[in-house]
């Protein structure tokens, strides 16, 4: 009886710690390439919606308003942003007489170039991601969008002084809104 026990406890356990066939391990390669798309995908979502949710608050989603201290376009670009970013032939001039040479298209590759930039000239302050300033938590989404509001150099003010240096634009939108508001975008 001793014999057939331990057999049988011999063939149970080989079974149990035996390799996983073929089928398993192929279902494992799929299930995290699906993984991974569905991550690229979450991203591009929110990704989506912060730039929509953006626009909303810069110009009502409108591509073609332009405001009373002359940014123009969805995202209220600053003819001074265009130049630095290498567009010096949209001016505002040129955009109230022809709006067609600033289309939505080029705003939002002008807008994911500028993202880009601002990240870059952040980069030694990403430390300050899940850190807590006058009550709101610092994230990826917030600095991006503040730092479109008044430029990398017045969120790194911001961040530098602990939330004392509050930079704010002609309508009295602050920094700290613009981090306050935007926080919540998932942007890793």
């Amino acid at each position: 009886m001793r014999r057939v026990f331990l057999t049988f406890l011999f063939l149970v356990i080989s079974h149990i710690c035996s390799a996983p066939d073929i089928d398993f391990r192929l279902a494992m390669i799929k299930f995290k390439s699906l993984s991974v798309l569905f991550i690229e995908k979450y991203h591009e979502t929110e990704f989506s919606r912060f730039i929509n949710d953006l626009g909303l608050r810069e110009s009502g989603n409108n591509w073609l308003s332009i405001n009373s201290i002359g940014c123009f376009g969805e995202w209220q670009f600053e003819e001074s942003t265009l130049k630095f970013l290498g567009y010096r032939k949209i001016t505002l001039r040129k955009f109230k007489k022809n709006p067609e040479i600033f289309p939505r298209e080029l705003q939002l590759q002008v807008l994911k170039t500028l993202i880009k930039v601002n990240l870059l000239i952040l980069a030694d302050y990403e430390h300050f991601i899940g850190d807590s300033i006058n009550g709101v938590v610092i994230t990826k989404s917030g600095m991006i969008a503040a730092s479109h509001l008044g430029g990398a150099g017045s969120l790194e003010k911001f961040l530098d002084s602990n939330g004392k240096i509050n930079g704010t634009d002609i309508f009295g939108t602050s920094i700290y809104d613009y981090l306050k508001k935007f926080r919540y975008y998932d942007l890793e």
